[in-house]
């Protein structure tokens, strides 16, 4: 590359000269100081070694939410995620995850966002319907579908069946039809997002069908208003297969008979399809995202 010489000569103007010392002494302390003719006593160095203050505001403590910094005090670390919207993340504020729970890479929950599957395990049926009634452990299990909306939420419906042996004690031989039937609708919500371990919190309505005997021998089948509340946890066997874990409370309201609080362990498999979101790169048109 050419330059022309009065930009070199401008480029020499700019740099400070050394003065050496006059005679051919080696001795390093009678040489005289770098800039000492030329800076007439001005603190140039100090002025290099200033840093503007904008500057440190750059490496504020901006990272993303739940992260740590030096010197952070344990008692300012929360576990979670500082709350923006009553505590509950959207992927719209929080990105695909929380970085709880090993994130997922290369692939992603909502992939394949609907699903069908089937849980079954023990119920406690903890209150009884009447005075003269007993209470039971039973098999409860069914089927659900389910549809993740976003990274942190999601819905199901589901249909479950049980067969408990309620016995009235002033007929133990009256009929019994021992079934239970249930079905529900419930919002799911996960914290931790796209994650490869997956908790999650459901709420949701539905109804009950409670069946019991009488002491005349008759029996009575009423449906019963169901709010169920639950805490779970779901990981991926394959890309299309996740196994689960769920315990739950039914919790039933009726007027004419106690709140009941039906406790449900769950354990079930959720078959999960749905449109993989395409990459239309021109080299590789069937590549996907995640």
């Amino acid at each position: 590359m050419l330059f022309s010489m009065p930009s070199l000569l401008r480029a020499q103007e700019g740099l400070l000269p050394i003065t050496m010392p006059e005679n051919d002494s080696s001795d390093i302390s009678t040489w005289s100081t770098i800039g000492e003719e030329t800076t007439s006593g001005e603190n140039w160095s100090a002025e290099l070694q200033e840093v503007p203050t904008s500057a440190t505001e750059t490496y504020s403590d901006s990272g993303p939410p739940g992260s740590t910094f030096e010197g952070e005090s344990n008692s300012e670390f929360s576990f979670w995620p500082k709350p923006k919207w009553f505590g509950l993340r959207h992927s719209s504020t929080h990105g695909r995850h929380a970085g709880r729970g090993q994130p997922l890479t290369g692939t992603s929950w909502r992939n394949r966002p609907f699903y069908i599957g089937g849980e079954i395990g023990p119920m406690w049926f903890t209150e009884a319907l009447a005075d003269d009634l007993s209470t039971d452990i039973d098999t409860f299990g069914g089927l659900f579908l389910g549809w993740d909306t976003d990274h942190y939420w999601g819905n199901e419906l589901h249909f479950d069946w049980s067969s408990p042996e309620f016995k009235n004690s002033d007929a133990p031989d009256g009929h019994r039809a021992d079934s239970l039937f249930s079905w529900n609708y419930s919002l799911f919500y996960y914290p931790w997002g796209d994650s490869k371990v997956r908790p999650y919190w459901r709420a949701g309505i539905g109804h009950t069908q409670f069946d019991y005997p009488l002491a005349d021998g008759s029996h009575v089948d009423e449906w019963i208003w169901t709010f169920p509340l639950g805490v779970g946890m779901k990981y991926p066997v394959r890309r299309w297969l996740a196994a689960r874990a769920e315990l739950a409370d039914f919790i039933s309201l009726d007027d004419d008979h106690p709140t009941q609080h039906n406790v449900a362990l769950t354990f079930g498999l959720e078959w999960r399809f749905g449109a993989h979101p395409p990459s239309y790169w021109p080299w590789n048109p069937s590549r996907h995202i995640w």
